[in-house]
Formats: C-alpha cells, sequence, structure tokens
C-alpha cells in the first residue's frame, strides 16, 4: 500500500474513532432541549482563573490528524479558531474570515479575511497561512478521509483574500467546512513543527498555550494580543481531565473546579438548584446501528434483511430505555432534533413505534424470508459500565420479540478497527451531531461504503441511488428549502429500511459554579458536537 493510501486507512480510522467517543446519551438548542436561554448577566469583569473539568483527554491538538470528540473541541476552541463560527440558527457566521462568496456555480469562493490578526507566536495570520491550513486539511489523515477530493487549488489572491476552487459544486462549502475542525487555523510554525503541533498548538485564539500534562491538565493564558477589543477576560483557563462522571461532579462540589462539561443527566437534575446547567440534550443521537453487508465474518448477516432490522425497530422501546437514563433524557427517531432547521416531528419521518406484537411478525416475516430457524443477532459496544447497561437492556427487549441476542464488548480500537471494516451485525454508536447535513455525508455515501474488508466510513453500508441524489442536492444546491426537502427525503429512506435503531440522545450539560458568566452563548447554539466553541473568551468570573 502506497503512503497515499494507508492515510486513507488511517483517516478513515481516525474518523470511526472520533465518532464512536460520543457513545451514550444526548444535547442542546436551536435543534433541541436545552435550559432556558441564560439572561444578560450584568458588566463583565476582568481577571482571576478558571478550571474547567471534562471527561476525556485528547490524544493530541493538530484537529487535521488527532481524534478530537467533544472534549478535545472544547478544549483545542482555547487556543485555535476556525474561519467561520456556528450561529444560533446553525448557519455559518463570519469569524476569522469576514466574508465568504462563491461565484455563480458554487464550486469556487472567495474569502475575506479578518485585519490585524496574530498568531500567538507572532506570525502573520493572512492568505498565505490558510492557504498551507486548507491544503493541510485536505491531505492530512484525519481531516482528508472527509474532505479529500473536494478541493482543486487554493490561490493567494493578495494578503486578505483567499480564492478557494473546488472540484465540484459546494453551496454548504461554509457551514460544512468553514465552521468545523477541519478549519481550525493553526501557525505556519505549529504545523512545520516536528510533531505538527500535536503537543504545543498556536492559534489566533483568545488563551495561549502554556502547558500539557497527558491525562491531567491543559494550560493556558490570557493572549494579550488577541484581536477582539477587551476579550479574554480571565487571565487563564485549565481543562483539568477526570474521566469517571461522579468524579467530576464532587470535585466541582469540592470547589476543586469551577465547572464541568458531563453526560450523567442525573448530575445535571440534580444541581440545577444550586448551580448553573447548560443543557444541550437532543442534538446527538443514539443507535444500534445495523451492518446491512450480506455477509458478515464470512457467514450470512441476518441484519441484511429487512425484516430482522425492522424486527429490532419495533422491539426496542425507547422511551424505557431513556427513563432507565434519567428524568428528562430524549429519545429522538431522525438524525436531526425535531426542533433544529432539519428536523421533522417523529410522527412525520417514517420511523416505527414500539410494537412488540409487530415486532414478533417481522420476526417471522425474516424465518420465511430465509430459510433459518431462528433471528439470532449479536450486538456490540464498549466494555464501560453505561454501554454494558443499555446492552443489557437491549437484550432483554428484544428478547421478548423472540430474537436471540449476544452481547459482545470490545476495547475501543478493536471495536473501531471491526466497525470500519464492516466486522459486525449490530454496533452501538452516537453520531450526527453536526449542525449541518453536509458534514454526515460520508456517513451516508455510496462512495465510503466499499465493503467487507474495505474501509468504510459509511458504517452501515446502506445506499441507495436517491439517497445519493440527496446528498448530492444538499451539498450543491443552494436553496435551504431545496436541501431540506432533500434530507426529509433521506431521513424517511433510512427510517423505511430501520438502518439505525433508535435509542436516546446524549445529555450534554455544562454545570458551572453561579460565578461564572459568559454562558449565553453556550445556552443558544449547541455545544455537544465538534464544532468550535468561539465563545470561549467571552467567559468572566464574578468577584
Amino acid at each position: 500500500m502506497d503512503d497515499v493510501g494507508k492515510r486513507i486507512v488511517v483517516g478513515a480510522l481516525l474518523v470511526v474513532a472520533l465518532v464512536a467517543t460520543g457513545c451514550g446519551a444526548k444535547k442542546a438548542d436551536s435543534g433541541g432541549d436545552t435550559s432556558a436561554t441564560i439572561a444578560d448577566e450584568g458588566t463583565p469583569v476582568d481577571g482571576g482563573s478558571l478550571v474547567w473539568a471534562v471527561g476525556a483527554e485528547t490524544q493530541g491538538w493538530n484537529p487535521h490528524d488527532a481524534k478530537w470528540a467533544q472534549s478535545g473541541a472544547l478544549v483545542g476552541s482555547s487556543v485555535l479558531e476556525p474561519l467561520a463560527t456556528v450561529g444560533p440558527d446553525l448557519s455559518a457566521q463570519p469569524w476569522l474570515a469576514t466574508a465568504f462568496v462563491p461565484n455563480a456555480t458554487f464550486d469556487s469562493w472567495t474569502l475575506t479575511l479578518r485585519p490585524d490578526v496574530t498568531f500567538q507566536n507572532g506570525e502573520h495570520f493572512n492568505a498565505a497561512s490558510v492557504k498551507l491550513n486548507i491544503d493541510d486539511a485536505s491531505t492530512a489523515g484525519l481531516s482528508g478521509a472527509a474532505v479529500r477530493g473536494l478541493f482543486k487549488e487554493v490561490t493567494v489572491v493578495d494578503d486578505l483574500t483567499v480564492k478557494v476552487d473546488l472540484t465540484q459544486p459546494w453551496a454548504a462549502f461554509p457551514s460544512s467546512f468553514l465552521n468545523g475542525q477541519s478549519a481550525f487555523q493553526m501557525a505556519p510554525a505549529m504545523l512545520a513543527s516536528a510533531d505538527r503541533g500535536q503537543a504545543h498548538p498556536i492559534g489566533t485564539g483568545p488563551y495561549t498555550f502554556t502547558s500539557w500534562e497527558p491525562d491531567s491538565l491543559f494550560k493556558t493564558a490570557k493572549n494579550t494580543t488577541y484581536w477582539q477589543p477587551g476579550l479574554p477576560h480571565l487571565d487563564a483557563l485549565t481543562f483539568r481531565v477526570i474521566p469517571e462522571a461522579t468524579s467530576r461532579s464532587a470535585a466541582l462540589q469540592s470547589g476543586d473546579v469551577n465547572m464541568i462539561l458531563t453526560t450523567n443527566a442525573n448530575d445535571a437534575n440534580a444541581l440545577a438548584s444550586d448551580y448553573t446547567v447548560v443543557k444541550n440534550w437532543d442534538t446527538e443521537p443514539g443507535m444500534a446501528m445495523t451492518n446491512t453487508n450480506p455477509v458478515v465474518g464470512g457467514k450470512a448477516n441476518p441484519l441484511a434483511n429487512l425484516h430482522a432490522r425492522k424486527a429490532l425497530a419495533y422491539a426496542t422501546d425507547r422511551q424505557a430505555l431513556a427513563a432507565g437514563v434519567a428524568d428528562g433524557v430524549e429519545s429522538g427517531t431522525s438524525p436531526f432534533p425535531a426542533t433544529s432547521p432539519w428536523g421533522l416531528p417523529d410522527d412525520q419521518n417514517g420511523y416505527v413505534a414500539f410494537d412488540l406484537d409487530q415486532a414478533k411478525q417481522e420476526v417471522a416475516a425474516y424465518l420465511q424470508d430465509t430459510g433459518e430457524s431462528s433471528l439470532a443477532i449479536t450486538v456490540t459496544g464498549t466494555p464501560d459500565n453505561d454501554m454494558v447497561r443499555l446492552l443489557q437492556r437491549l437484550q432483554g427487549q428484544w428478547q421478548e420479540a423472540g430474537i436471540k441476542v449476544a452481547v459482545e464488548t470490545k476495547e475501543s480500537a478493536t471495536f473501531i478497527t471491526d466497525v470500519v471494516g464492516g466486522a459486525y451485525e449490530v454496533a452501538m454508536f452516537s453520531i450526527y451531531s453536526s449542525p449541518d447535513p453536509d458534514q454526515n455525508h460520508y456517513f451516508w455515501s455510496a462512495a465510503t461504503a466499499p465493503g467487507a474488508g474495505g474501509i468504510n466510513i459509511n458504517f452501515t453500508q446502506y445506499t441507495t441511488a436517491q439517497m445519493e441524489a440527496d446528498l448530492k442536492t444538499g451539498r450543491e444546491n443552494p436553496d435551504q428549502a431545496a436541501r431540506k426537502t432533500a434530507y426529509d427525503d433521506l431521513v424517511h429512506q433510512i427510517n423505511a429500511a430501520a438502518v439505525n435503531i433508535w435509542t436516546f440522545s446524549t445529555p450534554y450539560s455544562i454545570i458551572a459554579q453561579h460565578t461564572v458568566k459568559g454562558l449565553k452563548t453556550a445556552s443558544e447554539v449547541p455545544f455537544g458536537n465538534f464544532q468550535p466553541k468561539t465563545w470561549l473568551g467571552g467567559l468572566w468570573l464574578e468577584k
């Protein structure tokens, strides 16, 4: 295999690793349930330092190479910034790029850059640095797996103007690329360093990196040359890794940390009266993801049969699963929350309701179709306690319908490799958290579903000609209504095929001491995702 092929394989594995880390529960506003929008918090004051506890370490700080889940996107946003940011309506809003203008056919975009911005090492942020970053994003292991083949040429027009020529129309370019992880801007010196900045990020953000103790602390200090006047307010922002949710909560209550990011819905509910709680509980849907390839491990795959998949869908009591997690946890039936600009009401998206009798009928139809004596499946997840409990609950529900269910747990690396290679029948995942559906393109595309033994980023390997047409419209058509119609159709197709057996959404929450201010944007824009968090510079501490 040549170097390019190796990078594609590594990139695909990293993409899966990145999304797999989201396995669990659910998330927030402009696309779902959230705490009430935070009202005016008063006049910010400067000074002080804040410690924020997160649940997972990140393998490195170059987002083109390292897998960043939600914690990585949060921590990395303290130092690095994107070309665009996500607005309350989930559209792309100017950030380091002040304008992004397409040509008539949307296969070329002209970016106008913010003047007088410097990286934290003194290097200039300009057209040359943006070209360097975009060129790198299109070839690097992780980011290249998602955007490879889309960029034709990036040209420096002048110091503050960049022309991006694409290989196809990409009307969704601003909301699909410019405000995503791949558009975080890294200093040329960072990219040129021996480890490409994995241990020392250098960006334009409100805080300057000072030190990193892996699995412990990531420390930053105020960027005194930050381009936004008056920001940041804090003298220092430190992130502390505390893997166990109960330990994170205890650290907050003891005062060891000022705030936490958590998916423990019980903590969010219990601490709401004594702390500021910002919820994002519906953005990231969880699912039992089926493999539709006819053969798995050299044997016939029962989930290639529609009746088998529908049996699982009908047999899954989503409300009971959600209630078993905590009060208020939601259970959507679509990649997009019903309240988002891309969503549909649950009763209009084509997904089936829990019906045990119908599940048994689907089992009987499967047996008649295949001549098998039973419907026997294996469901796989990671070995953490929450996942094991979910697997056991699903096993019990599905067995009520007469399905034989084996539960299998695998360490993350093996689990990821098996999913990418199509070596699974049903796997537990939480994905689709991106604010623009085009960022999920590779999860549905035929181009990323080569089949068993290949590198599958379309994990289910389910594709249709109509889905391809919908993805093309969603990527290329500038009309929002046309894009919405295309994605509505795509959702109906995957739901009719019961490709994803929906469970419940990940309940992301920020829980902070009442003295922590500057969380208004977090209450308005979903944060339980991989998008940049451009509001960190606005955090402040009430004296």
